[in-house]
């Protein structure tokens, strides 16, 4: 199944409720209209294939011959739901039905005549019901496991008309018509004890299957893990289902709740859409959180992470007209950058566009004759970020982080070469700046991945 036109909404509202989603799925009726037609080919293919239908035993009581014992085999062979509809309906429901349906069955028969001689005759028999009328609601719940879960009921089953044929040895049509009203009325009990109930089974079996393949909680890499369980059960709201879940990421060996407060979900529905994934900031702040606890926001930069095609040696000789002091201390030394992020990465999403903001310190290390380091200087470094959030879509779908631009500011933190003005270092690293973007983006590899269901891809993605 394929479900076209998502659209992902980024979203900034401050409030601190700590009970709001981090996420909002909303699903509309052009998305149940589209699953219906789906659902529909699915439950004609599950009655054709059903083979359940029983045998039918009568007894034809006012015939030439006297009573007879009737007995039909016969299955279904073609099912035709031309007309369906599915509406939403709250408080969380689907009301599902079908008009003028037919079902044809096929099959043999045979009689016998309860008296001596005890007459026989066989044959084969087709029958049409038309203007099969099906209705049931689908309620839409949550399960323990914090899933989407579907349960039907109510199904009720109405027909127009049987129509019955036998085809026996006897030339005499009217003889085998005798038997037509009580096998009529025993197709329609059949059908209507057995319909409702395969109906059910699949729509339940089916749909929970799809719901139950949801993924709600997937590592993004060895250190984090995103949850995105229903934080309450789902629910109808501007003719749209609303779906609310966590949408938070976590430390995975030490989870624990992001501090940063939870922004308002609005009740806002694009008719247009088949379905809508609203992401808060309070989703991309949990990341920033999460990655700070696992202590993997470091990092020691040296020569080898310098591509060759960018003309910045890693050395005291380099940077002697930006830091003097550090060069006459240090002549022709190697460097390493120890680069340690101190505070959570924040992020802020606004009609502008998503910007970040990254606190930490830059430790100087010279790379000493012996193998050891000592350090330089120290710096405080804030780095604010433009960030672009891209969507790749198919079966299986994630959400990324691409920086666009970095602003890097720093400080003097403290220094074992000496006082120092730090302004020639910042010119040069706000005239260098755009040689930082791919370095940052490479540190950002994983997306964060959305919720996936099995056999159903989204496409159509479309971004405000």
């Amino acid at each position: 199944m394929r479900i076209s036109l998502l659209l992902i909404s980024l979203l900034l509202l401050q409030t601190t409720l700590s009970t709001k989603p981090g996420f909002r799925f909303q699903v509309t009726q052009k998305a149940v209209d589209y699953a219906r037609v789906k659902l529909v080919h699915i439950l004609e293919k599950s009655i054709k294939d059903a083979k359940t239908f029983p045998h039918l035993s009568m007894r034809v009581i006012w015939t030439p011959l006297g009573p007879l014992n009737v007995t039909v085999w016969a299955l279904i062979n073609h099912v035709y739901m031309p007309q369906s509809s599915a509406n939403i309906a709250p408080p969380s429901s689907v009301d599902l039905r079908i008009s003028d349906a037919v079902i044809t069955l096929a099959g043999v028969w045979k009689f016998r005549e309860d008296a001596w001689p005890h007459l026989e005759d066989y044959g084969t028999i087709d029958m049409k019901v038309s203007g099969v009328n099906i209705g049931l609601t689908v309620d839409v719940g949550m399960n323990d496991e914090g899933k989407p879960h579907v349960t039907s009921h109510g199904c009720s089953f109405s027909e127009d008309k049987i129509k019955v044929d036998f085809h026996g040895k006897m030339s005499d049509i009217y003889f085998y018509n005798l038997f037509n009203h009580a096998t009529a009325s025993a197709v329609k009990a059949a059908l209507n004890d057995q319909l409702c109930p395969l109906i059910s089974r699949e729509l339940n079996s089916d749909l929970n299957s799809i719901l139950s393949s949801l993924d709600l909680t997937t590592n993004i890499d060895s250190f984090c893990y995103i949850d995105y369980t229903l934080t309450e059960p789902p629910f109808v709201d501007n003719d749209a289902f609303f779906v609310n879940g966590k949408g938070e990421i976590f430390n995975r060996q030490a989870p624990e709740e992001c501090p940063s407060p939870k922004q308002e979900l609005p009740a806002t529905v694009n008719e247009d859409r088949m379905v809508s994934l609203w992401v808060t900031e309070y989703m991309l702040n949990t990341a920033g959180f999460a990655y700070q606890t696992t202590g993997m926001l470091q990092y020691n930069l040296t020569s080898h992470d310098i591509p060759s095609t960018v003309p910045i040696p890693m050395d005291t000789g380099f940077f002697k007209n930006f830091i003097p002091p550090l060069y006459e201390a240090y002549p022709d030394r190697n460097l390493t950058l120890w680069i340690r992020v101190t505070e959570p990465v924040t992020f802020e999403v606004a009609t502008d566009g998503v910007s970040g903001k990254a606190e930490g310190v830059i430790e100087w290390l010279v790379n000493m004759e012996d193998g050891s380091y000592e350090s330089a200087f120290t710096l405080d470094a804030q780095v604010n970020l433009c960030v672009n959030i891209s969507v790749q879509l198919g079966s299986t779908s994630a959400l990324y982080l691409d920086i666009i631009s970095v602003d890097p500011y720093i400080q003097l933190h403290s220094s074992n070469i000496g006082n120092f003005s730090i302004d020639p270092l910042q010119r040069f690293l706000t005239f260098s700046r755009a040689l930082m973007v791919p370095f940052v983006n490479g540190l950002l590899n994983n997306g964060i991945p959305l919720p996936d269901f099995k056999d159903i891809a989204f496409s159509g993605f479309d971004f405000t």
